[in-house]
């Protein structure tokens, strides 16, 4: 008997699964073997390669859990993945394929916020539930219409954004080490990256920290080495970095050479052991403020870092977690709302509905959304530890 319990019991769990795995609920007859088509609009190459494949991975290992537990009250989710190579045209163009063409019930991303700013509004327009899950630029939510003041409906963000983590940043390194002064190395054709190095100047004042030159440069500059010399010459305590791809490591590695010994501060694009690694020693210390740390070892992110090891023989990163995240986001959502699947424009508002009342345990941790749509959670302070890795310095509760 005590066998036959346990055996009940432990189906009873796989069945239930994790963020909106499981069959169940009064919707379970009507989604029995039935199709949930979601698409990802991801950067797996070009300059969004280091965060892209990494969001890819952990949404797919989010899909082959919930499935392998017995689907969404019975549907199985089937996620389409595109590769819009970093490229805007791209990313709008194959966004609009998936929604009309794949008649998708939801989307992922894009990677980048350049990219989002195309993207987002044609989501928005065709009343389709799109959800970020690496994009931390001004205006991805609630505004993804900028400068339209009306806000989106239909667009979510799981990542943090840069409004909030590169000021935690600041905040969080001033306490520990009263810098005075800073040089700002800012990509100025991209969104993300300006829009970092916009928020870095709107901030440094607040802490007492004179930035004596901000330094803009292009992301496809073939050679960093001039605009890190004028950096380093500046003699600045902090060299402020907002820009995305392989780029800040170049820039730490060649600030290193060049005998600077301060402290290099940024935003997400440092996030991803892509970078840490490529940074090697001279990436040592550098700091930023992150969604995840793969250290927390409560139950949900435990899991999701034993899983994401099994599946694919490394560690994840930020991007992974956020990726994963966003499909058991989707996954809830979808239990709850009670879909047709034959009026895909009523599933789709039906989907939006129950995303903003989404309340599930996650590797971020406890995950909702606020009215904006954005991200409310803890904020992990994390630095480089010159391995490819980091360690944590600091959390920071949301107010």
């Amino acid at each position: 008997m005590r066998l036959v319990c346990g055996l009940v019991a432990a189906l009873m769990v796989a069945a239930c699964g994790s963020g909106g795995g499981g069959g169940g609920g009064n919707a379970s007859n009507a989604y029995a073997g039935k199709t949930i088509k979601l698409g990802a609009v991801l950067s797996i190459t070009g300059a969004g390669g280091v965060y892209g494949p990494q969001s890819r991975d952990g949404a797919m290992l989010a899909v082959t859990e919930i499935n392998a537990a017995g689907g969404i009250n019975g549907a199985k989710i089937n996620l389409t993945v595109q590769d819009d190579a970093s490229d805007k045209a791209q990313a709008s163009q194959k966004a609009q394929t998936l929604i009309q063409g794949d008649q998708v019930l939801a989307l992922l991303g894009p990677t980048l916020s350049n990219s989002a700013v195309g993207v987002h509004p044609l989501a928005e327009n065709l009343k389709t539930p799109i959800l970020a899950v690496s994009t931390t630029g001004i205006h991805i939510v609630p505004d993804c219409n900028y400068p339209t003041t009306t806000p989106c409906q239909y667009v979510f963000r799981d990542s943090l954004g840069e409004e909030t983590a590169i000021p935690d940043n600041i905040k969080s390194y001033v306490n520990d080490a009263h810098p005075k002064t800073g040089v700002l190395l800012v990509a100025n054709d991209d969104k993300f990256s300006s829009d970092g190095g916009t928020i870095v100047q709107s901030t440094v004042g607040r802490y007492n920290i004179t930035l004596l030159k901000t330094i803009p440069f292009s992301k496809g500059a073939a050679d960093l080495s001039p605009f890190v010399t004028e950096a380093v010459k500046a003699k600045p305590d902090v060299i402020f970095i907002t820009s995305l791809g392989g780029i800040p490591a170049k820039i730490m590695k060649a600030a290193r050479n060049q005998g600077f010994q301060g402290q290099f501060l940024g935003g997400n694009g440092f996030n991803t052991a892509t970078v840490s690694a490529d940074a090697a020693a001279a990436g040592k210390g550098a700091r930023s403020a992150s969604a995840w740390y793969i250290g927390n070892n409560f139950p949900s992110n435990a899991g999701f870092v034993s899983a994401y090891k099994k599946a694919y023989s490394k560690d994840p990163d930020q991007f992974a977690a956020q990726g994963y995240t966003g499909v058991k986001i989707l996954a809830d959502a979808a239990k709850r709302a009670n879909l047709t699947f034959t009026d895909i424009a009523g599933d789709r508002t039906k989907l939006r509905s129950t995303m903003e009342t989404v309340n599930i345990q996650s590797p971020l941790g406890p995950f909702q959304f606020n009215s904006s749509h954005d991200v409310k959670q803890t904020v992990w302070i994390i630095e480089m530890d010159g391995a490819g890795g980091f360690k944590l310095d600091h959390q920071i509760q949301p107010s």
